[in-house]
């Protein structure tokens, strides 16, 4: 069974106004990894010195998940020494020697499946050790290591350069939510499959706080990020290559938040309000589209 060495995979880690403990978790790849480091902070972050094998660009402000990725992952694929990417976030604390451990599972699952485009971890909550899945969906199990997911996560996944250049990099215009939802259906329209294993853990807390509903996790996000949630929703329900079973989940989720949250999350009215504005000016840029 071949593996992959460290000189194989690229880490593309995305910064953004970042305290102490996630530039040290940045830190302890540095020394072992190529990659690049892209800072979306409004002035640098992240200190030269520690910087290792890695480089470092800093955005002078917040342009987004997406240009930031992209930006690094343009670097990575005209450099040519990597294979793989793996894709970090800087709240996102890896256990020790994660990034071979995820690119490894990957390429024994490509054995089986030659169309996987990306391979994500299993997600654990950071704080409480619980699991995040679907408490309707059953898992779907290809194999005791790999679970078929229609869309994962990007963080802590592992893209294969052969896969980006095929699909396309990220699309800069959502700015953030839905990004990596987004690009695994425009990969999945070209004929590629996802999943997660069970193998290789994270520890990840998905927004910034949680509301428990029965077996529900419900991730609430600051206010701002409602505004993307809502307008990117809207976009993608125009797109044909985005599945059905998308836009009928989220559409239910997102019109129930829609009524509940003002009265029972704090800031509940301020995300009602950019609720609002994104659905706006999602409407906008799918009828600019049409009479364009």
């Amino acid at each position: 069974m071949k593996r992959l060495s460290s000189s194989e995979i690229a880490i593309v880690a995305v910064l953004f106004n970042p305290d102490k403990g996630d530039i040290e978790n940045i830190c302890l790849l540095a020394n072992d990894y190529k990659g690049v480091i892209v800072d979306n902070s409004a002035t640098p972050s992240f200190p030269h010195k520690y910087l290792g094998q890695m480089k470092y660009i800093c955005m002078k402000e917040n342009k987004g998940i997406a240009v930031a990725h992209n930006t690094a992952i343009d670097i990575i694929i005209q450099e040519g020494f990597a294979k793989y990417i793996i894709l970090i976030d800087q709240d996102s604390r890896l256990p020790d020697g994660y990034p071979l451990s995820i690119a490894n599972e990957f390429i024994q699952i490509k054995e089986l499946f030659p169309n996987l485009a990306a391979l994500g971890p299993t997600v654990i909550q950071k704080e409480t050790g619980e699991i995040y899945k679907s408490a309707i969906h059953p898992e779907n199990y290809a194999e005791s290591n790999f679970i078929l997911k229609k869309d994962i996560i990007a963080s802590g996944c592992c893209l294969s350069v052969e896969g980006l250049k095929a699909t396309g990099l990220f699309d800069t215009s959502l700015f953030i939510d839905f990004v990596d939802t987004e690009w695994c259906y425009r990969a999945k329209s070209k004929g590629f499959i996802f999943g997660i294993t069970p193998n290789v853990i994270l520890k990840h807390k998905v927004g910034r706080d949680e509301i428990h509903i029965g077996k529900h996790i419900v991730s609430v996000s600051a206010p701002f990020r409602y505004y993307y949630q809502y307008r990117n929703f809207v976009i993608l329900c125009a797109r044909k290559y985005v599945p059905i079973s998308f836009k009928i989940n989220f559409g239910v989720k997102f019109l129930m938040r829609f009524f509940y949250f003002p009265f029972v999350i704090s800031e509940g009215r301020t995300c009602w309000k950019n609720m609002v504005f994104g659905i706006k000016d999602g409407l906008k840029t799918i009828f600019k589209k049409i009479i364009s």
